[in-house]
């Protein structure tokens, strides 16, 4: 599987991407890029379906199979994936169809996959959500799903919002699985609510802007302070200033790119707060200016500590 950019980039130019294989494969492997992709923006470990190694209650299972030089597209009757997350399931449809046919000939038989996945599993529907990506979403595919009620949550996503969506997960260095359930319950009621397809993208596009927004606040502290101790290390003294950090951290395109999105701009305060927060840091003193001066805290320590507030939680958790 490819690092995350390489996921990001091949979907953005996903032209480009399919225009390596033969015709008659591209639906292949354009399912399986969006099971990667998915496998990226949660974090799980991605599998096939003939993987004998699935040791973790929580992955993204492809239905189909890659061995040697042979590909095999996920069977007709299931989910082209199947992403087991914290607390909620996704069932993963993709298709490169965009015309009339595309709700009849792919999406419609989501429901029925909905139905023997709940039923095999013994899960309750409200935690069961279709994904049905596509590079355009059809008119008619809209429609269908607008128009026919199913207990079944099915959400239409395209090609450039998924793409949003893994960018948000790269710059987020972390993302709870609970922030995608949030944005996935929120396309649902647009789809339900909107007055036309035009509508559905339009608002759409603004909530996955939004929601990347909010996403990206509230794992601001764990990306800055990781991006501040990655400075102290290098700088490697015991003593470093925060206005140091601070102008290492401005040549970093990661953080430019990451500030302009949430319309805020670094600070020694954002500094200091995310250091000490995330535990990676101690003041130790301050100039006669009134600098702050910080040491990075051990690694040793920092595992230490984070070792035991886990075994906390777990206990908490029975």
């Amino acid at each position: 599987m490819g690092s995350s950019r390489t996921i990001l980039r091949d979907l953005r130019y996903i032209n480009n991407y399919l225009s390596r294989f033969h015709k008659s494969l591209q639906s292949t492997y354009f399912e399986k890029l969006i099971a990667e992709a998915f496998s990226h923006v949660l974090h799980l470990p991605f599998y096939t379906i003939s993987d004998d190694n699935k040791d973790t209650l929580y992955c993204i299972i492809w239905q189909g199979d890659i061995s040697n030089s042979s590909i095999t597209k996920a069977p007709q009757g299931e989910p082209d994936a199947v992403a087991y997350c914290y607390g909620f399931y996704l069932l993963i449809e993709a298709t490169l169809k965009t015309g009339a046919n595309q709700w009849s000939q792919e999406f419609a038989a989501s429901i029925r996959h909905c139905e023997n996945f709940c039923s095999k599993n013994n899960i309750l529907p409200e935690n069961v959500f279709a994904l049905l990506v596509c590079t355009d979403l059809h008119k008619d595919t809209y429609r269908s799903i607008q128009h026919n009620p199913t207990e079944y949550k099915l959400i239409p996503i395209e090609i450039p919002n998924l793409s949003k969506i893994i960018e948000t997960s790269i710059l987020a260095f972390t993302i709870r699985h609970i922030e995608l359930r949030r944005l996935l319950i929120k396309i649902l009621e647009t789809v339900r609510n909107s007055s036309s397809l035009d509508d559905f993208r339009n608002t759409v596009n603004d909530l996955v802007t939004d929601w990347q927004k909010d996403v990206l606040k509230i794992e601001k502290n764990a990306l800055v302070g990781l991006k501040s101790y990655e400075t102290m290390q290098r700088i490697n003294r015991t003593y470093i200033g925060v206005s140091e950090i601070l102008k290492e951290l401005q040549k970093d395109r990661t953080i430019d790119k990451y500030f302009k999105i949430i319309g805020e701009k670094l600070s020694f305060d954002i500094i200091e707060e995310s250091l000490i927060h995330q535990s990676l840091a101690f003041r130790l003193t301050s100039t006669y200016e009134g600098e702050n001066l910080f040491s990075p805290v051990p690694f040793v320590d920092f595992n230490g500590r984070w070792s035991r507030f886990i075994k906390a939680v777990e206990e908490l958790n029975g």
